[in-house]
């Protein structure tokens, strides 16, 4: 290991004590997101690092092809992995938003879920927006319907089906993605959303890091410390939005994860009323718990359980006789 990596890797690890510590004092309240979102980012680094690990070990060695930092637009956001199935397309396509609190994350963290969908038959792009601090609502959702509109007007350059797409979101980018299936972003087969966060006034009903890390995010990116009762939140908000037109959608979420109780329950219930197509999957015990993002661990039961449901929920949305 090099001397400049060590050293990051003890700063990051140096902010992940001050952020525990931080974190009993509810910064969200006080601590503008400009200095508290860049710590948090900061102390993020080493576990994210560890996950995206993990999730590579489990990727295929043969069967897919991928692309990265493939720009959609201008800026240094506006670029996207896309991982390709090694067969004759046009191909299905799975655009995927990550996670991130809405202030840190990368494409290059879900790309080995999207190289192990493409082994499977599915091209998958994996989108970048902009971050918090520096951007604002509607700056993300924004970025990736220009990221859409960009795949399908190029679909013919990168082998894809235009007609057979799915947004699928881990975390906020299931947020995201499930604003624009609301706001409208053309004819989408389907919605797969991981972990999601659909009503963010229910994230003061969670744990103390994540009231931290994400009051903070929405303070940022509404630029009002009441962010609560802003536009910006009111337009975030999915639950109380969508309609009977809203895509067939798989929805998940470990039962152990703090933000389980207030997002995801209220959504399939919603879901549910309207008659939406809803595929369902909530594991989680206290011999085995699910905390959030347990999808990505692909090496649990419930992480291989989850990859293969999705596999079969995108396999029936984007077949031609669907």
């Amino acid at each position: 290991m090099s001397i400049r990596r060590a050293a990051h890797l003890g700063i990051a690890v140096l902010a992940t004590y001050a952020v525990r510590i931080l974190v009993h004092f509810k910064p969200q309240r006080w601590c503008p997101p400009t200095i508290s979102l860049r710590l948090f980012r900061l102390s993020f680094t080493v576990t994210n690092a560890i996950n995206v690990g993990d999730l590579r070990r489990h990727v295929p060695e043969t069967g897919w092809t991928a692309r990265t930092d493939l720009a959609y637009g201008s800026g240094r956001s506006a670029v996207f992995d896309l991982a390709l199935p090694d067969r004759p397309g046009p191909h299905p396509l799975v655009i995927w938003v990550h996670g991130g609190g809405w202030h840190f994350g990368d494409k290059s963290d879900v790309l080995p879920y999207a190289e192990t969908l493409a082994a499977r038959g599915f091209a998958v792009a994996t989108v970048n927006y902009p971050l918090a601090p520096r951007a604002k609502y509607p700056a993300a959702p924004n970025a990736v319907r220009e990221a859409i509109e960009h795949l399908r007007a190029h679909a013919a350059d990168y082998d894809l089906d235009p007609e057979r797409i799915v947004l699928a979101g881990n975390s906020v980018g299931a947020q995201i993605v499930s604003e624009l299936a609301i706001s409208g972003v053309g004819p989408l087969r389907g919605l797969a959303l991981f972990c999601g966060i659909y009503d963010p006034v229910g994230l003061d009903d969670s744990d103390r890091m994540f009231e931290a890390v994400l009051e903070s995010a929405m303070w940022s990116v509404s630029r009002t410390r009441d962010w609560n009762t802003s536009t910006a939140c009111a337009a975030m908000t999915i639950v109380d939005k969508v309609g009977t037109n809203f895509p067939p959608t798989f929805l998940t979420g470990g039962l152990q994860d703090p933000l389980f109780r207030r997002q995801t329950p209220p959504m399939a219930e919603r879901l549910t009323e309207l008659g939406v197509d809803l595929e369902e999957f909530y594991p989680g015990d206290e011999a085995e718990p699910c905390f959030h993002e347990y999808q990505m661990w692909r090496g649990t039961k419930a992480g291989a359980e989850a990859f293969e449901r999705v596999v079969g929920f995108l396999e029936r949305v984007t077949s031609n006789s669907h």
